[in-house]
């Protein structure tokens, strides 16, 4: 139990080279229509070789090094789906460093095959062999040899013989025995809370990811030593939570970082705020002026919705719309930012004088209707150079706000 995997267990985990071949010769090609021309392809195993291809297919923008690697092997498609990506991985890795980093809860070993490039050695730990052997596999293959992979209990591993790391690393499971989601972090596995004390008699440091569906007052709630709250996201979606925690910590007060980084991991916006300085923030209110500002939703999950105020000096539209304006454009907005062209009752006749046609791009915030529903009612094809954006203004009013990039 919890031996490191050594080169005879993992050969057989290796694809020939008539398979690699077949799989990049059939990498753009629907995984199910391969299925049902298996006969096609004799001596193949092609259900085996349509699961690399569909998984291939998940990670072809999400893991661009990995996918480039036609030597590696990758678990089911949900898996890849589920991963880190390689922006938010290299994202992670900018904030550790030392000589030993220790992954508890290793799955595909995306986020430690990043993270370890600034560590002399890793250890990596899986319940699951076969996900393990497979990690073990793909670090060979990316020359990744100074990670140590384990099949065992991480846990079981830091009680008994683990060393001394400078960071510990985990991404609990999220969903319970029944596959139900759950929303505290002590139901996760492994539960975090109940073992804090056993990962700082192991690190100084441990960074916990969640899904960004947790709640940050409830997981603080749960987390002693917390010191920072890192929101990352990554285009137009907020990604992961990071917590950040020190033992030298006794916790209570801790920072809020938004983080929206591009596909390298750099950050492209960035906002530091925390909790004290958003409850005595005085949010400034006005009507639509000339440019209009949608928080990214890296933002929104951090709850910033005063503290942008000042910090950007724009206003918002509604205590409860998180949209903003402001007369001079701003820049570094960590969001959308638009120019407005017209403010008009939400009817399609008003708003065709000014998108000449039916077709713009449609959103709503804090307004008594789903886009799909305006989008029946009104006739109106996604796309286009116009921007729409169904909301309720400071009267209680109903809009949409024409608006077009600049």
């Amino acid at each position: 139990m919890n031996e490191p995997l050594n080169r005879q267990e993992n050969l057989e985990n290796g694809f020939s080279e008539p398979e690699i071949e077949f799989i990049q010769k059939h990498k753009h090609e629907n995984a199910g229509q391969l299925i049902l021309k298996a006969g096609q392809f004799k001596g193949f195993d092609v259900k085996k070789l349509a699961a690399q291809i569909l998984s291939r297919q998940k990670a072809v923008k999400k893991l661009r090094e990995w996918y480039a690697n036609t030597k590696l092997i990758f678990p089911s498609a949900l898996s890849v789906e589920q991963c880190s990506s390689e922006a938010t991985a290299k994202y992670k890795a900018s904030l550790v460093s030392g000589q030993q980093l220790t992954d508890i809860t290793g799955g595909m070993g995306v986020d430690i095959y990043y993270m370890s490039r600034n560590f002399a050695s890793a250890d990596y730990y899986e319940q699951q062999q076969e996900v393990a052997k497979t990690a073990w596999f793909n670090f060979q293959k990316l020359g990744a040899d100074h990670i140590t992979v384990h099949s065992g209990d991480s846990l079981e591993a830091l009680r008994n013989n683990a060393k001394p790391s400078d960071w510990i690393y985990t991404d609990p499971a999220r969903r319970d025995a029944n596959k139900d989601k759950v929303v505290l972090l002590s139901d996760c596995t492994p539960d975090i809370p109940s073992n804090l004390s056993l990962l700082f008699q192991n690190a100084p440091k441990v960074l916990v990811k969640t899904s960004p569906l947790l709640d940050i007052e409830l997981a603080a709630k749960e987390l002693t030593n917390l010191t920072e709250v890192h929101t990352v996201g990554y285009e137009q979606e907020c990604k992961e939570l990071l917590f950040v925690l020190d033992r030298n910590t006794s916790g209570g007060d801790f920072k809020i970082k938004i983080r929206v980084v591009d596909a390298a991991g750099d950050i492209l916006h960035q906002l530091d705020f925390d909790r004290e300085t958003e409850r005595n923030a005085i949010a400034t209110y006005s009507d639509p002026l000339s440019y209009l500002y949608e928080p990214h939703a890296a933002v929104l999950k951090a709850g910033a919705f005063k503290s942008i105020c000042s910090i950007y000096d724009v206003n918002k539209l509604a205590v409860n719309s998180q949209l903003y304006t402001s007369n001079e454009p701003v820049a570094g907005f960590p969001g959308r930012s638009f120019k407005i062209i017209a403010i008009c009752k939400p009817d399609m006749k008003e708003i065709t004088k000014y998108i000449n046609g039916d077709k713009a791009n449609l959103t709503t915030r804090n307004f008594p209707a789903k886009p799909e529903e305006l989008r029946k009612k009104w006739k109106l094809k996604e796309g286009g150079d116009f921007y729409l954006f169904a909301t309720t203004l400071s009267d209680n009013s109903k809009a949409v706000i024409v608006t077009a990039k600049y």
